[in-house]
């Protein structure tokens, strides 16, 4: 799994990424919060353009990020970086309390232990810190027709680092909520991205996703540490 990683986050070939519609919706937020002078922790971040689209340029970013490229390019960018692959036993290299918000953007549908996942980002929290967390909904209305049809739902059944993107976890936005608050993550804010309507991704409302956020391609969720 680690050389999976490093060979398919080597370049900047996923670039595109960071003009999606889910990334605008999560930079939103992020900005809607308006931190100051605080600290925002990105985990898979990968070459920190995320986090360079933060507005309040006031607060001190970090992130974590396991290929070798991403680092060198978070280091230009003058984020303060530690390079980890997350293998569900090692701890998160930051101190307890320490982040006012951490942003996970499609990392849990990685990750093999999520409890312990979920529990080092408690850990890493400081006393009602946010989380902003994303993941691909299984249920969206494209994956739900395709079953219909008796077509595969655009699952990956492989880690091969040529055909797969390393998914081993698939979420609804029920089944991701009732992990969050197991885990003392309280939900404030549900929102999609768009509906895809076809299965090379051409075909996309984004309108219906902000209706019937079920439907959406994306799960998004706002969460606030509560006490255990």
């Amino acid at each position: 799994m680690r050389n999976i990683y490093k060979e398919m986050y080597k370049d900047n070939k996923i670039l595109h990424l960071i003009k999606s519609k889910r990334v605008e919706i999560m930079s939103n937020i992020v900005d809607s919060i308006k931190l100051e002078n605080k600290n925002v922790l990105d985990i898979g971040c990968y070459d920190g353009a995320f986090l360079s689209l933060i507005k309040h340029r006031n607060n001190n970013f970090y992130g974590i990020e396991a290929s070798d490229y991403g680092v060198k390019e978070c280091i230009k960018k003058r984020i303060n970086i530690k390079q980890i692959f997350f293998d569900d036993k090692t701890k998160i290299p930051f101190e307890d309390n320490f982040f006012d918000l951490i942003i996970a953007g499609e990392i849990i549908e990685h990750i093999y232990d999520t409890d312990f996942f979920l529990d080092e980002i408690l850990r890493l929290l400081k006393p009602n810190a946010m989380l902003i967390i994303s993941t691909p909904n299984i249920a969206s209305l494209g994956r739900r027709l395709l079953l219909m049809l008796g077509i595969s739902p655009i699952i990956e059944l492989s880690l091969n680092k040529n055909t797969g993107s390393g998914h081993i976890r698939y979420f609804t936005f029920a089944t991701l909520k009732d992990l969050l608050e197991k885990h003392f993550l309280k939900v404030l804010v549900k929102k999609s991205d768009v509906v895809n309507l076809s299965r090379d991704g051409k075909f996309k409302i984004s309108f219906l996703a902000k209706i019937i956020p079920s439907f959406g391609q994306s799960i998004i969720y706002l969460c606030q540490k509560q006490e255990a």
